[in-house]
């Protein structure tokens, strides 16, 4: 329960400090306010664990981010299999008349920054969510609360991962020159959320999917280079299908948009994806500090 109630304390130290500095990043950032608000408490927590575990090597190997000889074929493994998954899901909804080919009209240096923001992106967001939730919430999960229980530590895991995604359907009316306030609409917003539940239960379904398999990667591997791959490799993947395809968003519920884990569609494949890593991912060895 001290535990517990630490990461209380903690968390809502970073979102006190998220809501005095979005206002005055916003003006110099070409970002949404809410995208500038979402990523200092993402930074703001990472810097917390970074402070937590003090940068001790141990910890890192711990988290699974020490870099092994098989590190970066997990990583690869992990991006590969996601992107052409998706890529065969997309097919699908164009196949069935619930997508359609419409090429972005750019520059060749436009394509190129394009390209390089949509990997960079996917990349960062796969580095920093994985290290936070498949590292940090997980490990602690397991080891201070729950005993050892991996099981236990993957669904609670993924319960909070899909809570701080999906949370967000219910966007908050952000004035034009965002103060303190609107950080603080924000903050509410999430609980807000839960309140319309028949919108947000599908993707939220999906996201737990998504973080179990993220979770089962971390857990065989006793690395995060697999469920990071992974997760810059769909994260790139819905960024960057947009310059090529729209979704018309037909029966969302069973076809599913281009975020792929809002329908049931998405669910199949998402699955599959599970399924081919469990094949493709060898069963690391039990884990040893010295």
């Amino acid at each position: 329960m001290k535990g517990f109630l630490k990461f209380v304390v903690v968390f809502s130290g970073i979102l006190l400090l998220s809501a005095v500095l979005a206002p005055v990043l916003h003006p110099f950032l070409p970002y949404s306010f809410a995208r500038v608000f979402n990523r200092l408490v993402m930074v703001s927590a990472l810097l917390a664990v970074l402070i937590f575990v003090r940068f001790r090597k141990v910890m890192f190997v711990q988290f699974g981010m020490d870099w092994r000889k098989d590190s970066r074929r997990l990583f690869l493994t992990g991006f590969l299999t996601g992107t052409i998954v998706l890529v065969f899901f997309t097919i699908t909804q164009l196949l069935t008349g619930n997508a359609a080919l419409s090429l972005r009209d750019l520059s060749w240096q436009r394509w190129v920054y394009k390209f390089a923001s949509c990997l960079g992106g996917g990349l960062l967001i796969g580095i920093m969510e994985e290290f936070f939730f498949r590292g940090f919430i997980f490990t602690t999960l397991r080891d201070k609360m729950f005993r050892g229980s991996v099981p236990l530590a993957m669904v609670v895991t993924s319960l909070f991962y899909a809570a701080i995604h999906f949370v967000s359907i219910r966007k908050p009316v952000i004035s034009q020159a965002p103060g303190f306030m609107d950080s603080l609409k924000m903050i509410v917003a999430p609980i807000q959320s839960f309140a319309d539940w028949q919108a947000v239960w599908p993707a939220a379904i999906g996201l737990f999917l998504f973080g179990m398999i993220l979770n089962y990667c971390a857990v065989r591997t006793r690395s995060l280079y697999a469920s990071i791959g992974l997760h810059a490799g769909a994260v790139f993947f819905v960024r960057v299908i947009g310059l090529f395809v729209v979704f018309l968003e037909k029966n969302v519920l069973f076809w599913s948009t281009k975020k792929v884990y809002d329908g049931a569609l998405g669910w199949i494949f998402l699955l599959l994806i599970g399924w081919i890593l469990s094949k493709l991912l060898r069963k690391a060895e039990p884990l040893k500090i010295t």
